[in-house]
């Protein structure tokens, strides 16, 4: 499937089983996204169609890829034009995180990413405990990454099963101000 040349490049990417598909089902508002969901790890890529209004009420589409886990060490292929990244981190999976951190700081010195808007998704918080959160923000080394990095990173928590943090995730890469309620 060819994309469209005017339209932004997103680019989604995580360790494997970090919820990637799951954020981005919901993201798009699939009914289906719930406690009984079982998603099927993604081999290769995805595409996902991210429907909006514009500030001027005009309908808009944004074309996300998901990348999968597996894949990680081919994720520089699709990195060409690529306007905004997010990159899923399970939180409820410790041991999975310090390899999340090197894929990540992998993809932040990228010179392609430099002009990249990056956006940080704290997945399945509804899956652990709060210290997690703060485990995982260390074992992410994130006060450091955001005072080496040259540009801003917006950290968001969610989950894509209960649909916490996904009207903001809609907004960071949209610019779109989402009403919630």
């Amino acid at each position: 499937m060819e994309e469209p040349e005017n339209k932004i490049k997103v680019l989604c990417l995580g360790p494997k089983g970090s919820g990637k598909t799951t954020l981005l089902k919901k993201l798009q508002d699939v009914e289906e996204i719930d406690n009984t969901y079982s998603p099927v790890p993604t081999i290769g890529t995805n595409i996902f169609d991210l429907h909006y209004l514009d500030k001027a009420g005009k309908k808009q589409m944004m074309l996300i890829r998901e990348v999968g886990g597996e894949m990680a060490p081919l994720w520089t292929n699709y990195l060409d034009g690529v306007q905004k990244i997010v990159y899923v981190v399970d939180t409820s999976n410790l041991c999975q995180i310090s390899a999340a951190a090197v894929q990540l700081y992998t993809i932040l010195a990228e010179p392609r990413l430099t002009k990249a808007k990056i956006i940080l998704v704290l997945t399945k918080m509804d899956a652990a405990y709060r210290q997690m959160r703060n485990e995982a923000l260390l074992m992410l080394q994130l006060a450091r990454l955001r005072r080496e990095l040259r540009r801003p990173l917006l950290l968001l928590e969610a989950s894509g099963v209960e649909g916490d943090g996904v009207p903001e995730l809609k907004q960071a890469l949209t610019n779109v101000p989402v009403v919630v309620g």
